[in-house]
């Protein structure tokens, strides 16, 4: 290499002139380099364009289609439907006359019977005596005691019907109070089997997150192998370039070959030596005045 300074003026002309060479001990390495990369780069076998055609991104895991078709299927818990039926039938169920007997005790008409046929022997048991209450007020036999028998038949007639009456109103309100226990208990087994439902379904959502969670995982992993089989080819595609890069930085590093300078002076010519010398002795007759 070589590199020329010139300077021109009234003064004489001055070229320096430096070279600089690649050692000759470097110049087989640099040629070859050169015909590498032009081979390289435009001969038959050039690499062109990085083209992958591996995989680039993951499949999801079989875990995660797991998880993906249980969530696609889930539905209420059978619990829960169960619960809101429940829940409905006690809201609308009402006491009426249709459904008492339901509830009744089938003992009440037992109870009833025992006790007229009580009042009934008490009665039976009153009549002796009819006579001498009869006599006592004068109507032994006539219409005095008729009307005491009478009497007698109305208050037991009034006791038996008393009896019904009472035992039918009190077999009617145990009825009612086994109602209302009955849907008592109907709503807390629908609040039970809502809460049943309703944990059942946490479960089932908690299993298909954790089947997602570590799917995740085993997708994670698989892209990564992924990543790394591409970033592989891609290194493989770019080495030769890289070689021919680190190659040439270090020849270019390597100090070049020693230089050398030349100095060419021209020769003066005439009319400026006269415009000299004239100048001279301008200056000499000058001074000495």
């Amino acid at each position: 290499m070589a590199t020329t300074s010139t300077t021109s003026s009234s003064t004489p002309t001055t070229t320096n002139v430096y070279n600089q060479s690649i050692a000759p001990e470097l110049l087989p390495y640099e040629t070859q380099l050169l015909g590498n990369a032009q081979s390289y780069y435009f001969g038959p076998n050039a690499p062109g364009a990085f083209n992958y055609t591996g995989q680039r991104v993951a499949d999801f895991s079989p875990l995660q289609t797991q998880a993906f078709n249980n969530i696609q299927q889930m539905q209420p818990n059978a619990a829960t439907d169960q619960a809101a039926g429940l829940a409905g039938l006690a809201g609308t169920n009402q006491f009426t006359g249709a459904n008492v007997n339901q509830y009744m005790s089938p003992y009440m008409q037992d109870v009833v019977n025992t006790q007229s046929q009580a009042a009934v022997r008490n009665y039976a048991q009153q009549l002796p005596g009819l006579a001498s209450v009869a006599t006592g007020a004068g109507g032994l036999g006539g219409s005095r005691e008729a009307l005491v028998q009478a009497n007698m038949q109305q208050g037991l007639q009034n006791q038996l019907a008393q009896i019904q009456a009472q035992g039918s109103q009190n077999a009617f309100a145990n009825a009612q109070n086994q109602f209302n226990t009955a849907n008592q208990n109907q709503l807390q087994a629908a609040g039970l089997l809502g809460n049943l439902g309703q944990q059942q379904f946490q479960q089932a959502a908690g299993i298909n997150t954790a089947l997602l969670g570590a799917g995740s995982l085993q997708q994670q992993q698989e892209q990564t192998a992924l990543n790394n089989a591409y970033q592989n080819a891609y290194n493989q595609w770019q080495q030769p370039q890289t070689a021919l890069a680190n190659y040439s930085d270090l020849l270019r590093n390597t100090p070049m070959g020693s230089g050398s300078s030349s100095t060419y002076q021209s020769a003066p010519n005439m009319l400026g030596q006269v415009a000299g010398l004239t100048m001279g002795l301008g200056n000499l007759f000058g001074a000495l005045g």
